[in-house]
């Protein structure tokens, strides 16, 4: 019983959840939660100017650090809601270890799409950067690339409130989300046309041509 359940469980997806909400709740419970942001949050224009104040590894640092700091509860919801919806079926459909490593690569890679929008076009670079949007869409974006058309649905929605929300003056990063989605794709299918590669190989050195559609353990 407890051996089915725990299979039935996305490890991955269970433990980013859990991180995140940790995370915020030792910042709102200690009262540090700003400090945790000035401190640990990602600014874009940072990117732009690394010199010896602004180094280098404290801007990739940052980087990484940023996608799982969120400002309240609200914003920690949408992507907790998000990542529980399709995040099951993106492990299933990778695996664990190419989930988390596409999770982190597309969080980085939403944040840098984000930065050169907001410091080079819209000329808020100085705006702290926060939250697992971009992972988050990153995640939406193996769903996609696995079949599931439900995760282009939550893509829209993600982006429609990210709109709206900048339209009534609050902060939302959704160029991060559109630069996660298109990581996640793109990583996806890349990894899936390196296994196929890899298993085509093997089926063929060992005398079998037949082999099912990649889908991850």
């Amino acid at each position: 019983m407890y051996v089915n359940l725990a299979r039935k469980i996305p490890l991955a997806t269970t433990s980013l959840i859990g991180i995140n909400i940790v995370i915020l709740g030792l910042g709102s419970l200690s009262g540090s939660q700003l400090q945790i942001i000035r401190d640990y949050g990602f600014i874009p224009n940072n990117l732009f100017h690394i010199n010896n104040n602004n180094l280098l590894f404290g801007v990739l640092t940052r980087l990484f650090t940023s996608m799982f700091i969120h400002s309240g509860i609200a914003h920690l919801a949408f992507n907790v809601l998000a990542l529980a919806y399709l995040g099951g079926y993106a492990e299933g459909s990778v695996g664990i270890p190419r989930y988390v490593l596409i999770y982190i690569l597309a969080g980085i890679a939403g944040a840098l799409f984000h930065s050169v929008i907001a410091s080079s076009i819209l000329g808020s670079g100085h705006v702290i950067l926060i939250g697992a949007s971009g992972a988050i869409s990153g995640v939406l974006g193996i769903a996609a690339a696995a079949g599931n058309t439900r995760a282009y649905y939550w893509l829209m929605l993600q982006i429609v409130f990210a709109v709206f929300g900048s339209i009534a003056s609050i902060p939302i990063a959704f160029t991060a989300h559109i630069g996660g989605f298109i990581s996640g794709v793109f990583l996806t299918k890349l990894f899936v046309g390196i296994e196929r590669k890899k298993r085509a190989k093997y089926l063929r050195s060992s005398g079998n041509s037949n082999y099912d559609t990649w889908r991850g353990e």
